[in-house]
C-alpha cells in the first residue's frame, strides 16, 4: 500500500516512517503539506495518470497549514484513499473532529499507541488483527 505521511517534527518522519516500511508499504514523507503534490495539485489528486495514495497520516499541529487544513482540502479535491488519520499531542477541537469525521478520519492522541496505530493500520489493509506475540511489545 502506498502512505502519505506528512509531520513537521524529522524524529516522528522517521520513527513512524520505519514502521511502515517495515510493514512492506511504500512510504512518503512530507514535512509540511506545503511539500506535499497531492495537497499543493491544482485539481484533484486521483486523476488518471497519479497514483492515489491508500493511507494519509498526518500531524494535526503543524506551523502552515494545520492536518484538518490538509485533510479538508485533499478530500475536497477528491482524494479516495482507504484510510485517514490525524495525529495530534493535545487533541483537536470538537468542530474540527467532527468536520473531519465524515471522511472517516481516525484520531492518535501522542504519545502514540503504537499497538493501536498498527491496528488501524491492518483494519485498513483488509486484514484481521491476530493475537499479540509477546515478543512485540
Amino acid at each position: 500500500m502506498k502512505i502519505v505521511f506528512v509531520d513537521n517534527d524529522p524524529l516522528v518522519l522517521h520513527v513512524l516512517g520505519c514502521m511502515f516500511r517495515r510493514r512492506g508499504h511504500q512510504v512518503l514523507t512530507y514535512d509540511t503539506p506545503l511539500s506535499c503534490p497531492i495537497y499543493t495539485a491544482p485539481h484533484g489528486v486521483c486523476f488518471p495518470e497519479s497514483q492515489c495514495p491508500d493511507i494519509i497520516i498526518s500531524d494535526y499541529d503543524m506551523p502552515e497549514v494545520d492536518g484538518a487544513q490538509f485533510i479538508d482540502t485533499i478530500m475536497k479535491k477528491g482524494c479516495k484513499c482507504k484510510g485517514l488519520a490525524l495525529i495530534s499531542s493535545k487533541g483537536a477541537p470538537d468542530a474540527v473532529m467532527m468536520r473531519l469525521a465524515k471522511y472517516g478520519t481516525r484520531f492518535f492522541i501522542n504519545p502514540i499507541d503504537f499497538v493501536e496505530l498498527e491496528a488501524w493500520l491492518m483494519l485498513t489493509e483488509g486484514c484481521r488483527p491476530g493475537p499479540r506475540r509477546p515478543d512485540r511489545v
